[in-house]
């Protein structure tokens, strides 16, 4: 009778026994070539091929558009990139929103909807004990000093909301950008403001003192930036290279608001296209200010 050690013993002995593969010819049998192995050689032999070919496809799969026909693996890479492209439509669509708000403020006002102008009180509601004209108070004198500063600029001392647009040469408008003018105004051609050349590089300035109400990029005219004045005047520059000021920054006469440029499609070269508009009515530029 067999004992498990006797059988241990030819179990391995059954591996290690050498065994001659010949390979010989079809009709003369004569040897070619011959092979010793053994069953533990076989195992070894077979064990390590099977892993180099685990290895080749794995890096075949990991390394080439094969991976995306791995189920499961196609569905994670699908889900992280609709999420990534879900938080670019969220941003893109507060900024249009954004957008939208600004446009709506600048078309209400160019059509004469949005109020700018702030009522004062009526004198003649306050009882008249209580004035006094001999007394002066600290604000009332900084208020007229202010007056008396802005009234500097006013050659006439007109005031261009009772007197109509002919007198805003009353007022002084800061040239936005010193150069070459080769677009005039001419609105029968659909061309709504005056386009000035000048280097590649020169700063814009605003004309005169206001806010920005709008800052933008569109296709046909570029980096945009929109300026409201007092008296319902708005001001326009177009195809700039860069916008330096945000919307709701107020400004001075004469601040560096953007910088020449060459953006858009209907720009040719760098140049400033700036338009001028009171109550929704375009205004010839060139007979307020003196661009060259």
């Amino acid at each position: 009778m067999s004992t498990p050690s006797g059988e241990k013993q030819n179990w391995r002995q059954r591996l290690q026994n050498k065994y001659r593969l010949v390979i010989m010819h079809d009709k003369t049998f004569e040897v070619e070539t011959s092979v010793k192995l053994s069953m533990l050689n076989l195992i070894v032999l077979g064990s390590t091929l099977l892993v180099v070919m685990g290895v080749l496809v794995y890096t075949v799969i990991a390394v080439t558009p094969l991976k995306n026909y791995v189920s499961g693996y196609s569905e994670v890479s699908t889900t992280r990139q609709l999420l990534e492209n879900s938080e670019i439509a969220d941003s893109l669509m507060r900024e249009m929103e954004a957008r939208d708000a600004y446009l709506d403020i600048i078309t209400r006002t160019l059509k004469g909807e949005l109020d700018t102008v702030v009522n004062k009180p009526d004198s003649a509601a306050i009882p008249q004990e209580q004035l006094n004209i001999d007394t002066i108070s600290d604000i009332d004198r900084a208020l007229r000093q202010q007056v008396e500063q802005e009234d500097l600029f006013n050659l006439t001392g007109a005031d261009p909301r009772q007197t109509g647009k002919e007198n805003f040469r009353a007022l002084y408008f800061f040239p936005p950008v010193k150069g070459t003018v080769t677009s005039s105004f001419d609105p029968s051609q659909g061309h709504y403001g005056t386009d000035i050349v000048a280097k590649e590089g020169t700063p814009i300035k605003t004309c005169l003192d206001g806010t920005v109400v709008d800052s933008y990029w569109s296709v046909e005219s570029g980096n945009v930036i929109v300026i409201q004045h007092s008296y319902g005047l708005i001001s326009m520059y177009k195809h700039n290279s860069q916008v330096l000021r945000k919307a709701g920054s107020p400004v001075r006469a004469g601040d560096v608001i953007a910088i020449i440029g060459n953006t858009g499609e209907l720009s040719s070269g760098p140049h400033l296209h700036f338009e001028l508009w009171h109550n929704k009515v375009a205004i010839d530029a060139e007979e307020l200010i003196i661009f060259n």
